[in-house]
Protein backbone atom coordinates (compact mmCIF):
# COMPACT_ATOMS: atom_id res chain seq x y z
CA UNK A 1 0.00 0.00 0.00
CA UNK A 2 2.62 2.10 0.65
CA UNK A 3 4.50 1.51 -2.70
CA UNK A 4 1.22 2.32 -4.28
CA UNK A 5 0.92 5.56 -2.26
CA UNK A 6 4.16 6.72 -3.37
CA UNK A 7 3.90 5.95 -6.97
CA UNK A 8 1.19 7.71 -6.91
CA UNK A 9 2.61 11.16 -6.11
CA UNK A 10 0.81 10.82 -2.87
CA UNK A 11 3.06 11.97 -0.22
CA UNK A 12 1.66 10.42 3.60
CA UNK A 13 2.55 12.53 6.71
CA UNK A 14 3.90 11.29 9.87
CA UNK A 15 0.37 10.01 11.07
CA UNK A 16 -0.41 8.72 8.15
CA UNK A 17 3.15 6.57 8.31
CA UNK A 18 2.57 5.80 12.04
CA UNK A 19 -1.23 4.33 10.94
CA UNK A 20 0.45 1.95 8.85
CA UNK A 21 3.03 1.06 10.88
CA UNK A 22 0.69 0.09 13.78
CA UNK A 23 -1.63 -2.15 11.60
CA UNK A 24 2.08 -3.84 10.56
CA UNK A 25 3.05 -4.32 14.45
CA UNK A 26 -0.37 -5.84 15.16
CA UNK A 27 -0.02 -8.08 11.88
CA UNK A 28 3.23 -9.74 13.97
CA UNK A 29 4.99 -7.42 11.06
CA UNK A 30 7.20 -5.29 13.51
CA UNK A 31 10.13 -5.74 11.11
CA UNK A 32 8.50 -4.46 7.81
CA UNK A 33 7.18 -1.21 10.73
CA UNK A 34 10.50 -0.51 10.56
CA UNK A 35 11.15 -0.48 7.23
CA UNK A 36 8.20 1.98 7.35
CA UNK A 37 10.04 3.97 9.31
CA UNK A 38 13.45 3.98 7.30
CA UNK A 39 11.63 5.50 4.82
CA UNK A 40 9.98 8.56 6.72
CA UNK A 41 13.26 9.73 7.24
CA UNK A 42 14.58 9.07 3.81
CA UNK A 43 11.64 11.05 3.00
CA UNK A 44 12.93 14.42 5.28
CA UNK A 45 10.03 13.45 7.75
CA UNK A 46 10.52 13.07 11.20
CA UNK A 47 9.51 10.06 13.00
CA UNK A 48 7.48 11.21 16.48
CA UNK A 49 7.46 9.21 20.17
CA UNK A 50 4.62 7.65 18.84
CA UNK A 51 6.20 6.00 16.18
CA UNK A 52 9.17 4.96 17.80
CA UNK A 53 6.24 3.29 20.96
CA UNK A 54 4.50 1.66 17.92
CA UNK A 55 7.73 -0.27 16.55
CA UNK A 56 8.99 -0.96 20.40
CA UNK A 57 5.58 -2.59 20.96
CA UNK A 58 5.66 -4.46 17.78
CA UNK A 59 8.95 -5.69 18.68
CA UNK A 60 7.72 -6.59 22.19
CA UNK A 61 4.51 -8.83 21.11
CA UNK A 62 7.16 -10.64 19.46
CA UNK A 63 8.96 -11.33 22.55
CA UNK A 64 12.20 -9.44 20.87
CA UNK A 65 12.79 -7.03 23.62
CA UNK A 66 16.49 -6.62 22.95
CA UNK A 67 15.42 -5.30 19.09
CA UNK A 68 12.40 -2.87 21.40
CA UNK A 69 15.54 -1.50 23.53
CA UNK A 70 17.73 -0.85 20.27
CA UNK A 71 14.53 1.23 18.98
CA UNK A 72 13.98 3.15 22.33
CA UNK A 73 18.09 4.19 21.74
CA UNK A 74 17.55 5.14 19.00
CA UNK A 75 15.07 7.91 19.62
CA UNK A 76 17.19 8.79 22.52
CA UNK A 77 19.46 9.53 19.59
CA UNK A 78 17.61 11.03 17.23
CA UNK A 79 16.81 13.40 20.16
CA UNK A 80 13.30 11.86 20.40
CA UNK A 81 12.30 12.44 24.28
CA UNK A 82 10.47 9.04 25.40
CA UNK A 83 6.86 9.66 27.01
CA UNK A 84 5.62 7.67 29.75
CA UNK A 85 3.87 4.72 27.37
CA UNK A 86 7.52 4.50 25.94
CA UNK A 87 8.73 3.24 29.19
CA UNK A 88 5.65 1.67 29.72
CA UNK A 89 5.63 -0.46 26.73
CA UNK A 90 9.43 -1.30 27.89
CA UNK A 91 9.04 -2.71 31.51
CA UNK A 92 5.69 -4.53 30.54
CA UNK A 93 8.11 -6.18 27.75
CA UNK A 94 10.72 -6.92 30.59
CA UNK A 95 8.39 -8.37 33.19
CA UNK A 96 7.36 -10.82 30.25
CA UNK A 97 10.68 -12.07 29.93
CA UNK A 98 10.90 -11.92 33.80
CA UNK A 99 13.99 -9.68 33.55
CA UNK A 100 12.39 -7.61 36.68
CA UNK A 101 16.04 -5.99 37.23
CA UNK A 102 15.97 -4.74 34.23
CA UNK A 103 12.32 -3.46 34.43
CA UNK A 104 12.56 -1.85 37.76
CA UNK A 105 16.15 -0.20 36.30
CA UNK A 106 13.58 1.72 34.07
CA UNK A 107 11.32 2.34 36.32
CA UNK A 108 13.62 4.28 38.60
CA UNK A 109 14.73 5.99 35.43
CA UNK A 110 11.90 7.46 34.46
CA UNK A 111 11.72 10.54 37.32
CA UNK A 112 15.13 11.28 35.85
CA UNK A 113 13.77 11.80 33.12
CA UNK A 114 11.44 14.31 34.62
CA UNK A 115 8.43 11.41 33.99
CA UNK A 116 6.26 9.96 36.25
CA UNK A 117 5.13 6.34 36.23
CA UNK A 118 1.81 6.40 35.99
CA UNK A 119 -1.10 3.81 37.37
CA UNK A 120 -0.29 1.33 34.48
CA UNK A 121 3.55 1.21 35.01
CA UNK A 122 2.71 0.63 38.73
CA UNK A 123 0.50 -2.26 37.82
CA UNK A 124 2.87 -3.51 35.19
CA UNK A 125 6.33 -3.94 38.08
CA UNK A 126 4.02 -5.11 40.88
CA UNK A 127 2.92 -7.99 38.93
CA UNK A 128 6.31 -8.73 37.57
CA UNK A 129 7.82 -8.30 41.45
CA UNK A 130 5.03 -10.94 42.39
CA UNK A 131 5.88 -13.12 39.88
CA UNK A 132 9.46 -14.28 40.80
CA UNK A 133 7.99 -14.18 44.75
CA UNK A 134 9.37 -10.61 45.73
CA UNK A 135 6.41 -9.81 47.84
CA UNK A 136 7.89 -7.06 50.24
CA UNK A 137 9.58 -5.75 47.47
CA UNK A 138 5.78 -5.35 45.94
CA UNK A 139 4.25 -4.30 48.97
CA UNK A 140 6.66 -1.64 49.55
CA UNK A 141 5.93 -0.75 45.82
CA UNK A 142 2.33 -0.74 46.48
CA UNK A 143 3.17 1.75 49.64
CA UNK A 144 5.00 3.94 47.21
CA UNK A 145 2.35 4.15 44.80
CA UNK A 146 0.38 5.88 47.73
CA UNK A 147 3.23 8.29 48.72
CA UNK A 148 2.72 9.02 44.56
CA UNK A 149 -0.24 10.54 45.20
CA UNK A 150 -1.82 7.65 42.33
CA UNK A 151 -5.19 5.96 43.59
CA UNK A 152 -4.97 2.07 42.69
CA UNK A 153 -7.86 0.91 40.80
CA UNK A 154 -9.24 -2.41 40.97
CA UNK A 155 -7.02 -4.23 38.58
CA UNK A 156 -3.94 -2.99 41.08
CA UNK A 157 -5.43 -4.66 43.79
CA UNK A 158 -6.24 -7.67 41.64
CA UNK A 159 -2.68 -8.15 40.82
CA UNK A 160 -1.75 -7.69 44.50
CA UNK A 161 -4.75 -10.10 45.73
CA UNK A 162 -3.23 -12.36 42.66
CA UNK A 163 0.50 -12.36 44.03
CA UNK A 164 -0.68 -13.00 47.83
CA UNK A 165 -2.33 -15.98 47.24
CA UNK A 166 0.11 -17.46 45.02
CA UNK A 167 2.72 -16.60 46.57
CA UNK A 168 1.34 -18.44 50.19
CA UNK A 169 0.39 -15.12 51.90
CA UNK A 170 -3.45 -16.26 52.31
CA UNK A 171 -3.99 -14.55 55.40
CA UNK A 172 -3.27 -11.54 54.00
CA UNK A 173 -5.19 -11.77 50.76
CA UNK A 174 -8.03 -11.84 52.83
CA UNK A 175 -7.37 -9.34 54.37
CA UNK A 176 -6.79 -7.26 50.83
CA UNK A 177 -10.04 -8.72 50.26
CA UNK A 178 -12.39 -6.83 52.63
CA UNK A 179 -10.51 -3.63 52.42
CA UNK A 180 -11.06 -4.16 48.76
CA UNK A 181 -15.16 -4.48 49.86
CA UNK A 182 -14.93 -1.53 52.42
CA UNK A 183 -13.69 0.54 49.37
CA UNK A 184 -16.51 -0.54 47.53
CA UNK A 185 -14.41 -1.63 44.36
CA UNK A 186 -16.13 -3.18 41.36
CA UNK A 187 -15.47 -7.43 42.67
CA UNK A 188 -16.17 -9.43 39.28
CA UNK A 189 -15.62 -12.82 39.00
CA UNK A 190 -12.09 -12.31 38.24
CA UNK A 191 -11.65 -11.30 42.36
CA UNK A 192 -13.52 -13.60 43.17
CA UNK A 193 -11.61 -16.46 41.16
CA UNK A 194 -8.29 -15.18 42.12
CA UNK A 195 -9.95 -15.45 46.39
CA UNK A 196 -11.44 -19.19 45.66
CA UNK A 197 -8.17 -20.38 44.07
CA UNK A 198 -6.36 -19.27 46.48
CA UNK A 199 -8.50 -21.14 48.99
CA UNK A 200 -8.74 -24.24 47.30
CA UNK A 201 -4.69 -24.42 46.83
CA UNK A 202 -4.79 -23.93 50.54
CA UNK A 203 -6.88 -26.80 51.15
CA UNK A 204 -10.05 -24.61 52.42
CA UNK A 205 -12.26 -26.49 50.62
CA UNK A 206 -15.16 -25.52 52.79
CA UNK A 207 -14.40 -21.64 52.65
CA UNK A 208 -14.10 -21.64 48.90
CA UNK A 209 -17.73 -23.49 49.09
CA UNK A 210 -19.25 -20.70 51.03
CA UNK A 211 -17.82 -18.14 49.04
CA UNK A 212 -18.65 -19.63 45.70
CA UNK A 213 -22.30 -20.69 46.85
CA UNK A 214 -22.85 -17.03 47.58
CA UNK A 215 -22.03 -15.49 44.32
CA UNK A 216 -25.72 -16.25 42.85
CA UNK A 217 -26.77 -13.68 46.13
CA UNK A 218 -24.25 -10.93 44.31
CA UNK A 219 -25.32 -11.33 40.74
CA UNK A 220 -21.94 -12.41 40.26
CA UNK A 221 -21.82 -15.67 37.56
CA UNK A 222 -19.33 -18.24 38.36
CA UNK A 223 -17.39 -18.94 34.91
CA UNK A 224 -15.70 -22.12 33.44
CA UNK A 225 -12.38 -21.29 35.71
CA UNK A 226 -14.56 -20.76 38.80
CA UNK A 227 -16.55 -24.71 38.19
CA UNK A 228 -13.05 -26.18 37.51
CA UNK A 229 -11.09 -25.10 40.99
CA UNK A 230 -13.97 -26.28 42.43
CA UNK A 231 -14.56 -29.34 40.90
CA UNK A 232 -11.20 -30.15 41.11
CA UNK A 233 -11.02 -29.03 45.08
CA UNK A 234 -13.89 -31.93 45.22
CA UNK A 235 -12.02 -34.42 43.46
CA UNK A 236 -8.95 -34.10 45.41
CA UNK A 237 -10.59 -34.34 48.80
CA UNK A 238 -12.51 -37.30 47.51
CA UNK A 239 -15.98 -35.60 47.32
CA UNK A 240 -16.60 -37.37 43.63
CA UNK A 241 -20.62 -36.73 43.85
CA UNK A 242 -20.86 -33.15 44.91
CA UNK A 243 -17.95 -33.14 42.02
CA UNK A 244 -20.02 -34.74 39.65
CA UNK A 245 -23.31 -32.85 40.82
CA UNK A 246 -21.42 -29.08 40.11
CA UNK A 247 -20.22 -30.47 36.65
CA UNK A 248 -24.25 -31.63 35.65
CA UNK A 249 -25.29 -27.93 37.18
CA UNK A 250 -22.53 -26.10 35.16
CA UNK A 251 -23.78 -27.56 31.89
CA UNK A 252 -27.32 -26.25 33.11
CA UNK A 253 -26.55 -22.93 33.53
CA UNK A 254 -24.82 -22.75 30.28
CA UNK A 255 -21.33 -22.65 31.29
CA UNK A 256 -20.21 -25.03 28.96
CA UNK A 257 -17.26 -26.77 29.79
CA UNK A 258 -13.54 -26.44 28.61
CA UNK A 259 -11.10 -28.96 27.40
CA UNK A 260 -9.43 -28.42 31.28
CA UNK A 261 -12.94 -28.98 33.19
CA UNK A 262 -13.17 -32.51 31.17
CA UNK A 263 -9.52 -33.28 31.87
CA UNK A 264 -10.64 -32.70 35.73
CA UNK A 265 -13.35 -34.72 35.55
CA UNK A 266 -12.35 -37.31 33.82
CA UNK A 267 -9.06 -37.74 36.00
CA UNK A 268 -11.26 -38.01 38.61
CA UNK A 269 -13.20 -40.41 37.30
CA UNK A 270 -10.57 -42.54 36.67
CA UNK A 271 -8.76 -42.38 40.05
CA UNK A 272 -12.11 -43.15 41.52
CA UNK A 273 -12.03 -46.56 38.94
CA UNK A 274 -15.09 -45.29 37.40
CA UNK A 275 -13.95 -46.13 34.18
CA UNK A 276 -17.30 -46.48 32.24
CA UNK A 277 -18.44 -43.11 33.37
CA UNK A 278 -15.00 -41.84 32.34
CA UNK A 279 -15.26 -43.63 28.86
CA UNK A 280 -18.50 -41.69 28.26
CA UNK A 281 -17.53 -38.53 29.30
CA UNK A 282 -14.30 -38.75 26.91
CA UNK A 283 -16.49 -39.77 24.06
CA UNK A 284 -18.54 -36.33 25.00
CA UNK A 285 -15.14 -34.21 24.95
CA UNK A 286 -14.29 -35.74 21.77
CA UNK A 287 -17.27 -34.61 20.28
CA UNK A 288 -17.07 -31.57 21.02
CA UNK A 289 -13.68 -31.06 19.39
CA UNK A 290 -11.46 -31.59 22.87
CA UNK A 291 -8.90 -33.46 23.37
CA UNK A 292 -6.83 -35.16 26.39
CA UNK A 293 -4.01 -33.24 27.81
CA UNK A 294 -0.82 -35.09 28.47
CA UNK A 295 -1.57 -35.88 32.30
CA UNK A 296 -4.75 -37.47 31.47
CA UNK A 297 -3.38 -39.73 28.33
CA UNK A 298 -0.57 -40.63 30.48
CA UNK A 299 -3.36 -41.81 33.31
CA UNK A 300 -5.34 -43.80 30.66
CA UNK A 301 -1.88 -45.44 29.22
CA UNK A 302 -0.77 -46.73 32.47
CA UNK A 303 -4.76 -48.25 32.90
CA UNK A 304 -4.16 -50.21 29.27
Amino acid sequence: MLREMLCSGISPNVHTFGVLMDALTKEGMAREAEGVLEVMIERGLDPDVVAYSTLMDGYCLQGQIDEAMRVFNNMGASNINPNVLSYNILINGYCKKMKIDKAMHLFREMPRMALKPNTSTFNTMLQGLFQIGRCAAAQELFDEMHDAGLIPDTRTYGILLDGLCKNGHLAKGLSLFHVMKTKGLDLDIVIYNILIGGLCKDKQLDNARNIFNNLSSKEIHPNVKTYNMMIQALFEEGLMDEAKELFVKMKQTGCFPDDVVYNTIIRGLLGQQKYSEALSLLEEMVGRGFSLNASTFSLIVDLI
